[in-house]
């Protein structure tokens, strides 16, 4: 006799809530129990075109039929586990379930039917928005399923530990996008550069100084990498009180930041603002924009080397600058053993286990 046969039978929705084309239910349980159960009652149940119960059908093969009146199929994952792929609607997915708990199955959420850690990792990867952020996510499950026990934390060696900690914001920033917020003087050109970078007219653009007045931000993705870029009020001096307050969030904003891009327009004539903005965040990277235009003679001795010449209106220069912000913000990799959180909670657990060696 199967050990687990004793189990009680459950259901579970394991797509995510919302609208979509396709939901799937798992079913798990003695499968000839609940049918008959189902068909005894007069339940609405499965009914296969092969004509087979759903505890005989094949494993791991599709099965056509009907629930009631919907078209659906099936596919028995295991000896006692079914998944009842439907259409994504919420009535079509309630009366299903409805129907199941009406022959004996308790419904309940998803993370039950996986292990804690599993579950968490599971939940982690479907909030990933790109697929390298989510392949690593997966090698993460695959070597930290058991790492992040307090027991197994607590024999784990001290240098794994400092490399976990050490890569524990390139973790949160698999499902947290980077913070890459844009500065500089009005009119410089932001909201273009950021339409440029992102691939798409995503920030409205006026050829008035000082028409961004709040920090607006667009989701994007480089080299694979989620990355949410702002743009600001542009920077200057000023006596108008809603300006001023504009400004003061776009520094709060980029003081927060992941990474500055101070952008200047090399066409027009250097201000000492500008300057004082540059020197106030050194780890920025500077871009030049409206390299399209000549360079004002006030900017010639004050570019470094390393500002990063660019164009919106010919694109010169964008391929270059993304380039440099994927490096500034994943300057290299973890290796393939390393283990590191990618939870809020796996991050405590981390910080607990140093703090009690200390």
């Amino acid at each position: 006799m199967n050990p687990m046969s004793s189990d009680p039978p459950r259901v579970s929705v394991l797509t995510p809530r919302g609208r979509g084309a396709v939901a799937v239910i798992q079913l798990e349980g003695d499968l000839t129990q609940l049918e008959n159960i189902a068909r005894e009652n007069g339940i609405v149940w499965f009914e296969p075109r092969n004509g087979r119960p759903l505890a005989e059908q094949i494993l791991n093969r599709i099965v056509f039929g009907r629930w009631g009146d919907e078209d659906l199929v099936i596919c028995r994952t295991g000896e006692r586990t079914v998944e009842i792929q439907c259409h994504g609607g919420r009535f079509a997915v309630a009366r299903i379930i409805e129907n199941a708990k009406a022959a004996g199955a308790s419904e309940v959420r998803w993370t039950a039917l996986e292990s804690e850690i599993t579950a968490e990792y599971q939940e982690v990867l479907a909030r990933c928005v790109t697929e390298r952020a989510a392949g690593y996510v997966l090698h993460q499950l695959q070597l930290g399923a058991e790492y992040w026990h307090s027991e197994r934390l607590q024999q784990v060696d001290p240098r794994d530990l400092d490399q976990a900690l050490h890569w524990k914001d390139f973790g949160r920033h698999l499902t947290q996008p980077w913070d890459v917020v844009i500065g500089g003087p009005p009119n410089v050109g932001k909201s273009s550069l950021i339409n440029r970078l992102v691939g798409y007219e995503r920030a409205i653009v006026f050829n008035q100084p000082g028409t961004t007045r709040d920090v607006v931000s667009v989701e994007t993705a480089i080299e694979g990498w989620p990355v949410s870029f702002s743009d600001t009020a542009g920077q200057r001096s000023t006596v108008d009180e809603l300006e001023a307050r504009g400004i003061e969030q776009a520094i709060e904003a980029m003081t927060r930041a992941d990474l500055r891009i101070v952008a200047i327009d090399q066409s027009q004539p250097r201000d000492d603002f500008t300057a004082q903005l540059i020197d106030r965040f050194p780890d920025a990277l500077l871009v030049s924009h409206k390299a399209d235009l000549p360079r004002h003679e006030s900017w010639r001795d004050f570019v470094a080397d390393d500002t990063h010449s660019v164009s919106s209106v010919t694109g010169d220069g964008i391929r270059e600058l993304i380039d440099a912000i994927a490096t500034r913000l994943v300057p290299r990799l973890p290796s393939e053993d390393a283990v590191y959180p990618v939870t809020a909670r796996q991050e405590a657990l981390l910080a607990d286990e140093l703090d009690r060696r200390d």
